[in-house]
């Protein structure tokens, strides 16, 4: 695992279930990032209408789930300002869903504690929740968000949504999806002491923007108050009473490994690559050669434009090869195929073969390729001196 203070795309898109799960799972990670001056949105999939309202204050709003939305899009908004100041979508709404379908909003689907202590759905999820939509819908309006603003990157849960939760389970798979879609990289929240991070975020410097976010969601949590003689540490009790201690580093997994490079050159070819390369120029050579000996004798009125033709294939197939390749060995292969081709027919042919006359076009096709492929064969390799002076005037 890589140890970074902070993965540095251009704009990187975080997708949420709920709000609060943006500041509590990441919001170290969107700090920092703010800081160093990359561009971040946080995307909000529902506004937690079916959350706890912890406080004596709150608690009239428990079951309303019109004012518990109000209330938590007030709480968003003031989390979001101690980050930092990311931008910020709501799935459904503007910037989160195609432009040809009418908005929508998606409800929070609830859950409940499962006998493993792990979250399970709801009961009675609603009609218009979360995990009831349809899931080509919601991963079109994850797109549309990665386009809207031009993410290079979206962050998002594993698969399992991190603790259970049905929401945010539905969230991993469709930011998911999407990202690859979209053909961006997707990176997956992890414990950070899980064993299968690939980067990790020191978050310790941005624990005071953290701590002043996590404040802002009164009706979600009860932060402990400060510790003086540790001022890095930062916990909280949840709705279900289990204190959580924020880490010092927030993890991260990449979605899959990167894919590797395509070989550009025969030198960053496996050997089996190279056999290959080289079996595939024989048979093109053999293939040419074949060819040019059944049509380098054809004329149009006096102009030889089978001698021409042919000898053009030789050169331009040499010489691409030996400049996007940059290999002796396969120019070397192309040459010893057209010349066994056409000596192997010639031979078939028997001294009366009509193939190859001994005229202008025949003693050029009987040379040519070879005097040809020796000429490309001692051009120097200037990759080296291009590399060099590239690299100079970087």
């Amino acid at each position: 695992m890589s140890k970074a203070s902070v993965p540095r795309p251009e704009h990187v898109l975080f997708v949420h279930a709920h709000p609060d799960d943006e500041t509590l799972s990441s919001g170290g990670t969107i700090a920092t990032l703010l800081e160093r001056g990359a561009r971040v949105t946080v995307l909000t999939a529902t506004r937690g209408e079916r959350g706890e309202m912890l406080t004596a204050q709150l608690a009239p709003l428990a079951g309303d789930g019109p004012r518990v939305a109000r209330h938590r899009e007030t709480e968003i908004a003031a989390a979001l300002a101690a980050l930092g100041g990311p931008s910020h979508l709501w799935l459904g709404g503007p910037g989160a869903r195609p432009t040809d379908l009418p908005e929508r909003r998606y409800v929070d689907s609830g859950m409940q504690w499962g006998p493993d202590g792990r979250a399970t759905a709801a009961d009675d999820a609603p009609a218009d929740s979360l995990t009831a939509a349809d899931l080509g819908e919601v991963v079109d309006d994850v797109r549309a968000a990665i386009r809207s603003t031009g993410a290079d990157a979206v962050v998002s849960y594993a698969d399992d949504g991190g603790y259970g939760h049905p929401d945010h389970v539905r969230v991993h798979h469709a930011a998911r999806h999407a990202a690859r879609a979209e053909e961006v990289p997707f990176s997956m929240i992890v414990d950070p002491d899980g064993g299968d991070a690939d980067l990790a975020v020191d978050v310790l410097p941005v624990r005071a923007k953290v701590r002043a976010a996590v404040e802002q969601y009164r009706s979600q949590v009860t932060v402990d108050p400060e510790d003086r003689a540790d001022p890095g540490s930062l916990s909280w009790v949840m709705p279900h009473g289990v204190r959580q201690q924020a880490p010092a580093v927030e993890a991260y997994r990449y979605d899959a490994d990167p894919e590797p490079a395509a070989p550009q050159t025969y030198a960053e070819m496996t050997g089996q690559g190279k056999a290959t390369a080289v079996v595939v120029a024989v048979v093109l050579g053999a293939v040419t050669g074949g060819l040019g000996t059944v049509t380098h004798q054809q004329t149009v009125g006096s102009f030889p434009i089978g001698m021409v033709l042919t000898t053009l294939i030789v050169v331009g197939l040499t010489v691409g090869v030996r400049l996007v390749y940059r290999s002796r060995a396969m120019v070397a292969a192309i040459g010893i195929g057209v010349i066994v081709a056409t000596q192997v027919m010639v031979s078939v042919g028997g001294q009366s073969s009509p193939l190859v006359l001994a005229n202008a076009a025949g003693y050029v096709w009987t040379f040519a390729p070879a005097v040809i492929a020796a000429l490309v064969l001692a051009w120097p390799d200037l990759s080296g001196l291009r590399s060099r002076t590239t690299s100079a005037a970087e």
